[in-house]
């Protein structure tokens, strides 16, 4: 098969494209985009007649792509994704108060990127950001399909990813999380051991964080504990062990981003062996707009205000 890269693809034909293939239906990608049923029809077949291949599978039942529509559709994403960055640069450049960024995070650093929407929509009341939160293999997907501009998340091996540019921004350790009113919140000293029976609210067992936790317990020679309650949701964590007696795991920074937290603290147990260096992710290839460079700027004094609160909890002890 020859592929004709000289013939010209037209962005409506992509965009009609993705509308079938999405709906499954060319009726249906009409209606959704006002268009007629055969104006649908056309657009397709000029594009499968520019790349030179079936983009999609007809019957009485509908349109699914085929292999070579799923190749073309996954590179669309990405040409209508970099449209739309290119455009909200531009919108950044003729005005730094405006501009997007769609940036993503796993569960326990939203805290951080939360804190930096703190600082700059009061002084950039314009600016939008969208958050996604999930973790890391799916945020770097989404980085490289440019669904993301940027990624907060703990680095693990970055072997297999020279496409990514990392920024170091801080090291933060696992702590176990209680209530302020746990009978643990004020024991010092406390032995990982005399934890092992307690209820525990746990991330599902194919989770990073409990791959690190589990490694703590073990290195102690100790059973890691069972799981009372099973969530990946940090807000269900937080509520479970806010307001019972359920102890968790989670970064440090959840305690100090962006201000101490109102119902938890962190039991006085040692878990030298979780500490672990928080990345800022992107693509090397790609240029950052204005607002995530503005983004990038604003993520160090966040990380300055958490680093002494860690401090002066530590003279306290």
């Amino acid at each position: 098969m020859v592929w004709n890269v000289d013939r010209r693809i037209k962005l409506r034909d992509l965009h009609v494209f993705q509308a079938a293939a999405e709906t499954g239906s060319m009726a249906k990608a009409a209606a959704r985009l006002s268009i007629t049923q055969p104006a649908v029809s056309y657009a397709i077949s000029e594009l499968e007649h520019a790349v030179g291949a079936p983009l999609l599978d007809r019957s009485s039942l509908g349109v699914t792509p085929t292999v070579y529509g799923r190749a073309l559709l996954e590179r669309s994403a990405i040409v209508f994704n970099e449209l739309r960055h290119g455009i909200s640069e531009i919108a950044s450049l003729a005005d730094p108060e405006v501009g997007e960024l769609r940036i993503g995070t796993t569960p326990p650093m939203a805290a951080v990127a939360s804190s930096v929407f703190n600082r700059l929509v009061p002084r950039y009341p314009r600016m939008r950001f969208e958050l996604t939160v999930g973790p890391t293999d799916v945020l770097l997907r989404q980085l490289r399909q440019r669904d993301v501009e940027i990624v907060i998340s703990r680095l693990a091996s970055m072997a297999g990813n020279d496409d990514l540019a990392v920024e170091t921004l801080f090291h933060d350790e696992l702590v176990v999380l209680c209530s302020k009113r746990s009978k643990w919140a004020k024991r010092r000293n406390v032995a990982l051991a005399d934890l092992v029976h307690e209820p525990w609210v746990l991330p599902p067992p194919t989770g990073f964080l409990t791959g690190v936790m589990r490694g703590a317990f073990e290195d102690q020679g100790l059973e890691f504990p069972r799981a009372t309650v099973t969530t990946a949701c940090t807000y269900s964590l937080s509520v479970l062990v806010g307001n019972g007696n359920f102890l968790g795991i989670h970064p440090r920074a959840m305690l100090t981003a962006p201000n101490e937290h109102p119902q938890l603290t962190a039991v006085d147990v040692r878990l030298p062996t979780t500490r672990g260096a928080i990345g800022l992710i992107a693509l090397k290839d790609r240029s950052l707009s204005p607002v995530a460079k503005l983004f990038a700027q604003s993520v160090a004094p966040v990380v300055e205000d958490i680093k002494p609160k860690r401090i002066a909890r530590a003279k306290r002890r």
